[in-house]
């Protein structure tokens, strides 16, 4: 077996190349390190001969290389270290991570070095690493987690948490989003090393749970990973009452929805009874609209409706985290606690030409701005509710049932409204599926007819040119006299091709399309109008949609007269004929009796 010489190499250009080089060649040198395979992962001694003695040598002098590098005063050279080190582990594997050199490289520098950002976020990926490769081996875990993990917490927490408040700011978000994402990654792992530290977890993510405007920009991206984390807490939980904690921490977000949303919907009065025992705080309308606090145990104030707003979909999104996040052990959802106030924000509806109040009446303390705020804002908390039910019916599934006839009705009584917002149609899309998977073919036809916007909208998607057609002139040809004045000035056309792009949106033909085959699969064709039945099948044809073809086959639809519709089997020929389902219903092989 002989030695590679990319090892050789690689050691070469590291003691010959500068510091302020060592950036642009470290793509080389990560390349050749994955050529060394076979002498960092196999034991001392495995190599014959001089071979076995040159191998020793230069995986100690690599080693010794970067651990230089990494004490070194230029910055170059750490980054282009914690890169190597983490190509190392990667490609070493147990031998390298067993070697008493590469127990606690990176641990002094978070501790000292002041590098930038970049190098601070792949340092901590670089220990992640190490300390879940030495996860499963007991050995590995005594010899290379205990001593250091206690002190990468402690450093990484000092990273986002500076001793001075003045200095929050200088915190990138990039650097607190790797530090969450470390620490959900290792939790589950070593919960009882995290025991320590909850406290100043909880307080690094308290901003980042619910943020508002009041609390600057929060990318998304941080805002899931310390929910994430959040969410994880309850696993450092002494003995077994992790349980417990996670049930108290839902419990708690639920009355910190209610006491917002007491606030946030003062400029209406609502109608909504609860059927847990919530009994309601009267808003001081003489007071400026606020909440939270500065305690640690409390999320930060915010001032205004938008901030409330953001603070009450912050608040259902940590929620639906909870509902979607794994436990280590059986947990008790408050499932009336959940439905009771997701039917109260649901219950507060946009309103609509017809009805400008919509159906809920104004408080005449609170001015029109304020109202007029709520009124934006509702559809994103429409949005993280409907997510938030979904949620419950991913986890739990045909344990949702005795529920899913409530969630139905909420779904319908706040499409309607707020079928103009296209994140909120395709959340709407997707949980409609989903129960109508459950409980559609038990639907009446009560229940058949508040589906029926649904459907429309869920056609108009999957054909956003069929509603205009008229605006595109008569199929003659011939355009009137009428239509040519306004073509002259350029506002029908205009109009058409705005309201054509508007409709032209892929998350909602994706989530129309998995919906579309379910209106005719799960539903009562009994309590369908044919017309419906008709827009259904028509919107099947002119999309090619395969699947809802062959479900308007199977179920064919059945006159009030007792007669049966014609069957689109023809165009199923047309456009599907090469699918092995539509060849089997043209020609089924019979077996021979």
């Amino acid at each position: 077996m002989s030695l590679p010489p990319d090892l050789r190499v690689l050691c070469y250009q590291l003691s010959t190349t500068a510091p302020h080089d060592l950036p642009r060649l470290t793509p080389t040198f990560v390349q050749l390190l994955a050529r060394c395979r076979l002498p960092l992962s196999s034991p001392a001694g495995s190599f014959a001969g001089s071979d076995g003695s040159a191998s020793s040598v230069l995986v100690h002098k690599l080693k010794t290389q970067l651990y230089t590098l990494l004490k070194g005063q230029s910055l170059e050279g750490r980054f282009a270290a914690v890169t190597l080190i983490k190509a190392l582990v990667e490609v070493g594997g147990d031998e390298v991570l067993y070697a008493s050199d590469m127990k606690a490289t990176c641990v002094p520098y978070l501790l000292s070095k002041p590098d930038s950002a970049a190098t601070k976020e792949l340092c901590i990926l670089t220990l992640t690493k190490i300390y879940c490769m030495a996860h499963p081996n007991q050995t590995a875990v005594r010899e290379v987690t205990t001593p250091t993990l206690r002190a990468f917490l402690t450093s990484c927490l000092n990273l986002i948490m500076p001793k001075a408040a003045s200095k929050k700011e200088d915190v990138p978000p990039s650097l607190a989003h790797a530090v969450f994402c470390a620490f959900g990654t290792l939790l589950p792992r070593y919960p009882t090393l995290y025991r320590p530290e909850v406290s100043r977890i909880r307080l690094a993510t308290r901003s980042c749970l619910a943020p508002t405007l009041s609390d600057g920009f929060v990318p998304s991206s941080l805002q899931e990973s310390a929910r994430r984390l959040v969410v994880l807490l309850h696993l450092t939980a002494v003995k077994n009452t992790g349980g417990d904690e996670w049930g108290k921490a839902v419990r708690d977000i639920i009355l910190l929805v209610h006491r917002t949303a007491d606030r946030v919907f003062r400029a209406i009065i609502e109608d909504w009874e609860s059927t847990a025992g919530y009994i309601g705080e009267v808003a001081d309308i003489n007071q400026d609209l606020a909440g939270g606090s500065d305690l640690p145990d409390d999320l930060p104030p915010w001032t205004g409706i938008y901030a409330g707003v953001d603070r009450v979909t912050g608040l259902l999104a940590l929620l639906e985290e909870y509902i979607k996040g794994e436990t280590s052990a059986p947990v008790s959802i408050p499932l009336g606690a959940i439905m009771d106030m997701t039917t109260r924000v649901l219950s507060v509806v946009m309103p609509s030409l017809s009805d400008p109040t919509g159906g809920l009446r104004p408080h005449p303390a609170i001015d029109r701005d304020e109202r007029d705020g709520l009124w934006s804002g509702i559809p994103r908390i429409h949005i993280a509710a409907l997510r938030l039910i979904e949620a419950l019916v991913d986890r739990l599934r045909e344990g949702f049932v005795p529920l899913a006839a409530g969630a139905f009705d909420l779904l319908t009584w706040c499409f309607s409204p707020g079928r103009s917002d296209q994140t909120l149609q395709s959340t709407s899309y997707c949980l409609a599926r989903k129960l109508l998977l459950l409980i559609g073919k038990s639907l009446n036809r009560n229940q058949v007819s508040k589906l029926v916007p649904i459907i429309r909208s869920c056609c108009r998607d999957l054909m956003p040119s069929d509603p205009y057609t008229a605006d595109l002139g008569p199929p003659s040809g011939t355009i009137p006299k009428e239509s040519q004045a306004q073509m002259l000035n350029g506002h029908t056309s205009l109009q058409t091709r705005i309201a054509l792009q508007n409709g032209l949106n892929i998350q909602n033909s994706t989530a129309s399309s998995d919906l579309l085959p379910l209106f005719v699969s799960h539903l009562p064709q009994k309590h369908l109008d044919i017309h419906i039945r008709s827009l259904i099948e028509r919107t099947a044809i002119l999309t090619h949609h395969s699947v809802a073809i062959l479900a308007c086959i199977m179920t064919p639809f059945i006159r009030k007269d007792g007669r049966a519709i014609s069957s689109i089997m023809p165009y199923a020929m047309r456009g599907t004929a090469d699918e092995t389902i539509v060849e089997l219903l043209l020609r089924p092989r019979m077996p021979v009796l």
